[in-house]
């Protein structure tokens, strides 16, 4: 079982630690991390676990017009299909946002399936906390899930509306996405991305360039459960 890896921040410290880490930033846009920095250690920290491979890459310019020089990537070993996955924490309030947009670049048909999770803070504690019981599972904040199946060569822009997450962790937390900073939560805590393989013999691999957090506007119906919306022109905004 994958363990669920927590960053522990106090709260008088965290208005500090969320500035220092995401300042400055764009206008109503939320940038969680473009990489350029070639650190995961710091600005923002990103954590690794279980058979995950983390690294930055150098990205070839002329494969996609919004990459920038670097990017993430993700790689490993699979047990029953699983790899491991990375996570950030942020502690920031989603009121102006509704949609989560990845630069994801895939290796073919058997590249892999991304999870992302998102943490909302239903205890109001500025923390997510492991459960007694169950060291994949939190104790009383809500998870989020989505899935992408990642079956293509080269960079595509992903765009993930809020509304086509689903929780993932029914009956723990209050089963309501609310990432809010208002009446003392710390609203949406911290990001996993959670790496699958879609092959027995293939070892999974994919890179993903900028992550942000930002308001799309109007959203398309969603078409079919856990599928992501797709939008190949959609990069102007990342410039």
């Amino acid at each position: 079982m994958r363990q669920l890896i927590l960053l522990t921040i106090f709260i008088t410290m965290q208005s500090l630690w969320a500035a220092t880490i995401y300042q400055p930033q764009p206008k109503n846009v939320f940038i969680v991390d473009n990489f350029e920095d070639a650190d995961l250690s710091m600005f923002p920290q990103w954590w690794g676990f279980d058979n995950i491979k983390l690294t930055t890459e150098s990205n070839v310019q002329s494969e996609h017009p919004a990459i920038g020089t670097r990017a993430i990537q993700l790689t490993g070993p699979h047990k029953n299909w699983y790899v491991g996955g990375c996570g950030t924490y942020f502690a920031q309030d989603m009121s102006n946002y509704n949609a989560i947009k990845l630069l994801i670049r895939g290796y073919g048909k058997k590249s892999g399936v991304l999870m992302v999770e998102l943490f909302d803070d239903d205890n109001k504690n500025y923390e997510v906390e492991v459960h007694p019981d169950n060291n994949s599972e939190t104790l009383a904040d809500d998870k989020f899930i989505h899935s992408i199946k990642v079956d293509w060569e080269g960079w595509k822009v992903v765009i993930i509306p809020f509304t086509h997450f689903v929780d993932g962790n029914l009956g723990i937390g209050d089963d309501t996405w609310n990432p809010y900073q208002k009446d003392q939560s710390g609203g949406l805590l911290q990001m996993q991305l959670i790496l699958l393989a879609s092959s027995k013999t293939q070892k999974p691999k994919i890179r993903i360039d900028t992550i942000k957090i930002y308001n799309q506007g109007p959203m398309p119906i969603k078409k079919k459960k856990e599928e992501a919306y797709e939008d190949e022109d959609s990069f102007d905004d990342f410039f």
